[in-house]
């Protein structure tokens, strides 16, 4: 393969400034997009557009630009390693390697061929590769002193000028520490003399009257990873420790110290750099305020602890102490969340339909919120490192980093989003309870201590939790509240034979179980779910758990939210009244005002006759509604039958979710069956193509829009995550299931009066062999 005249002067055309790969990559695409796909100069403008954008992950070269990632069964894009190249990429970059006269280009081809072991002999690429970052760093450094000079007068610190002359020497210590790397692995020889050539770049660095310690940051770690450096790298990293001590430079201080320990040989010497990074980070903090403050000193403990160094562990200590809530400078950020138009309407309705003041009661208390059962983060969001700070020290409490947990965080996250607005359920039924049945302390008690399991003797602090709640003070509603439900649960574990004791061993002396534990043997009480979630996720101190016991009892926090302690107080009810017969009706009978059976073992053996699902009373207030929501729903005429067919039961599965809440989920997923019949019926050649290629041919053939392409590949999405069981299903009000079968049954009729249209031309991946 011949190098192309035009795809090589693109390569070439920054070689007098050596600019950075990724502009070379940005003229490469200009040029890739010009010519025509099947063209040879096309095919090679690909290949090394492809290789300018390659990127170290993990240790591994790895491309991210869309167009050379490959796809997986589900169509979605993942990135492709150096080793799944087509031949013909690798045959055109061995091509242009050795012709292009970019230092940084060339040591870039070479460095990917030695990655893929290309050609009889790949460690030819390897030494290339390493020559050339060597003559690009020095090139860049030249190119730095060059710039800095010229003016007549040196340019003031964070000027122009000055950016570009610290990117070019950032730019060369990141090729003289790739350099270093190839030459390490595979002990070249040169290897000494990069050692050098880094080992002198930093000291100039230290030199220079712009500070720039970002470039010995880059070449210490790989330095230090060898004994045979140390000698060398030992005085560097002094000078540096001492270099770097004043305002806004004490944690690059502390970074070239912590260097400096990992080659430390005697104890001695050891504690002398630990000292010398304690008093660093305490510089640090002493030069920080709020926050910062805080997190500096947390690092100051840590490695004070970690190091064994007592006195200054508990110097630490008597600083972080004595930082005032007030010099935190804590915001609290609101995101305001418009409810469903009648939503808290149609709670305080369900409560208006009760017969009696138990009646309403039991019904708050069987009646869950809708907790999501799925921890898939979704894409594209973005998750950020949180530090949960608790400011009753200060202290930071916990450190979440922005992969750390993954879906796992945002899924706890969930279902506190969903408690805090089921609470705004709770908290509206609890008033409209007060506000029509006018319950004292003494009304309650009798009907609180029905249960064996709940003694008028202690359920009597509850009621007066009820009392306070109405007359709106939070903090004593809680304080009643949440021992006498710690209480009842403890009672209702004893009476099912639940060990909530644990003897004596040794000298450890025997106790009762504290609320931690008690939550741990939820599952073998046999609560449904989701209440065993609910519970753990109100009381339990895990990571991503209000702790609302804790933080109470404790006085961590201010008082809470009202509908924070709503949902407490219907926790103590659901703790008293889950698996209990409802309280007997005294009323006329009356279909309009039937409450949903509750939970019990042994009834739900047997299939009950359908009752009204306790979630769609927060969104309507008997099944005539939901025609209403659904009237609009009108199956497009013309279509196949099958389709039509399904389109009649998705509308009523939404319909029917009145009695069965997760229905509406159901109805979604057979609109995407219809959509799928629909698309088949005007594919050509369809057959038994998966529904991926059938959007995408869809696409290309003018027949589905780019709006109507991303809603299919969305819907796609959620049925493959359902179908393979990485999620189970997620639920939704009435209105929001209606608006989007809306837009389903909207989309099926447009497909289908859609006629294709010949494709465009535009710029395609096709034939780049990538």
């Amino acid at each position: 393969m011949d190098a192309q005249p035009a795809v090589l002067s693109t390569v070439n055309s920054g070689v007098d400034s050596c600019e950075p790969l990724h502009k070379a990559g940005r003229a490469l695409r200009a040029g890739w997009s010009h010519t025509n796909p099947g063209e040879e100069e096309h095919e090679h403008f690909a290949a090394l557009w492809a290789a300018m954008e390659f990127r170290v992950q993990d240790g591994n070269w790895d491309v991210v630009l869309g167009p050379f990632r490959s796809t997986d069964d589900n169509g979605d894009l993942v990135p492709r390693a150096v080793k799944d190249m087509a031949p013909a990429v690798l045959e055109a970059w061995a091509a242009y390697a050795p012709e292009t006269t970019h230092p940084l280009v060339r040591a870039r081809l070479h460095h990917l061929l030695w990655e893929a072991r290309h050609g009889t002999r790949p460690i030819e690429h390897l030494r290339s590769a390493v020559h050339s970052y060597r003559t690009g760093a020095c090139t860049l450094l030249t190119k730095a002193e060059d710039h800095q000079e010229a003016p007549a007068n040196p340019p003031e610190p964070g000027a122009a000028e000055t950016f570009e002359v610290e990117l070019a020497r950032l730019r060369a210590a990141d090729a003289l520490v790739l350099a270093h790397g190839l030459a390490a692995t595979t002990r070249r020889p040169e290897c000494t003399d990069i050692v050098g050539e880094m080992i002198a770049l930093g000291h100039a660095a230290l030199d220079w009257k712009t500070p720039l310690p970002d470039v010995l940051t880059r070449m210490t770690a790989p330095l230090v990873a060898s004994k045979d450096n140390w000698s060398a790298v030992h005085a560097l990293l002094e000078r540096a420790a001492d270099e770097y001590r004043g305002e806004g430079q004490f944690h690059y201080r502390v970074e070239f110290l912590e260097e400096l320990r990992r080659m430390v040989r005697t104890d001695d010497e050891r504690r002398d750099v630990n000292e010398r990074i304690h008093r660093a980070r305490m510089e640090l903090a002493d030069s920080s305020t709020g926050l910062r403050k805080l997190l500096a000193l947390e690092d100051a403990a840590r490695h004070a602890r970690d190091s064994g160094l007592t006195d200054a562990l508990d110097e630490v200590r008597r600083t972080q102490q004595k930082i005032g809530r007030d010099e935190m400078s804590m915001d609290t950020i609101r995101t305001p969340v418009p409810l469903p138009p009648g939503y808290l309407e149609a709670a305080s309705a369900a409560i208006d339909a009760a017969h009696s003041m138990e009646h309403a009661l039991h019904f708050i208390a069987t009646t869950p919120p809708t907790m999501s059962d799925s921890a898939a983060l979704p894409s594209g969001l973005l998750s950020l490192p949180t530090v949960y700070i608790n400011p009753n020290g200060p202290v930071v409490t916990r450190t979440v980093g922005s992969g750390s947990t993954g879906g796992e965080g945002f899924f706890f996250r969930q279902h506190v989003f969903a408690l805090d607005v089921h609470g705004l359920v709770v908290e509206a039924q609890l008033d409209r309870v007060r506000d029509r049945f006018r319950p004292t302390a003494e009304d309650l008690v009798p009907f609180f201590a029905s249960p064996e399991h709940a003694p008028e003797t202690r359920i009597l602090g509850l009621a007066r939790a009820f009392e306070a709640f109405w007359e709106g003070d939070v903090d004593t509603a809680l304080a009643l509240a949440l021992p006498r439900l710690e209480g009842t649960l403890r009672r209702r574990l004893q009476a099912a034979d639940i060990a909530v004791i644990t003897h004596a061993k040794g000298e450890t002396i025997g106790r009762v179980q504290q609320l931690g534990s008690l939550l741990d043997k939820l599952d073998e009480l046999g609560f449904p779910e989701p209440w065993p979630l609910v519970l753990r996720t109100v009381l339990g101190n895990a990571e991503g758990q209000m702790n609302l016991r804790n933080n109470v009892l404790h006085d961590l926090v201010d008082t809470p939210s009202r509908h924070r302690a709503a949902l407490v107080l219907q926790l103590a009810l659901a703790v008293i009244f889950l698996g209990e017969e409802p309280p007997a009706r005294t009323g006329p009978a009356d279909s309009g005002t039937r409450m949903p059976m509750t939970w019990n073992a042994a009834a739900d053996q047997h299939l009950p006759f359908p009752m009204p699902d306790p979630r769609a009373h927060h969104f309507v207030t008997q099944y005539a509604d939901m025609h209403d929501i659904v009237a609009g729903l009108t199956v497009p005429s013309g279509i196949p039958q099958s389709a039509a067919t399904v389109l009649h039961t998705a509308r009523e599965l939404l319909r029917h979710s009145y009695f069965c809440y997760e229905f509406s989920t159901v109805a979604l997923l057979h609109a995407l069956i219809a959509m799928e019949i629909v698309l088949r019926a005007k594919i050509p050649d369809s057959g038994t193509k998966p529904l991926h290629a059938l959007i995408k041919q869809g696409k290309e053939s003018g027949l589905l829009t780019e709006r109507q392409t991303e809603f299919l590949h969305d819907g796609r999405k959620l049925r493959n995550r359902i179908a393979h069981g990485r999620r189970a299903h997620s639920v939704m009000p009435p209105h929001w299931g209606a608006g989007m079968l809306t837009t389903s049954f909207t989309l099926i009729s447009e497909v289908w009066a859609a006629q294709p249209t010949p494709p465009a031309t535009t710029d395609t991946y096709e034939g780049t062999g990538i």
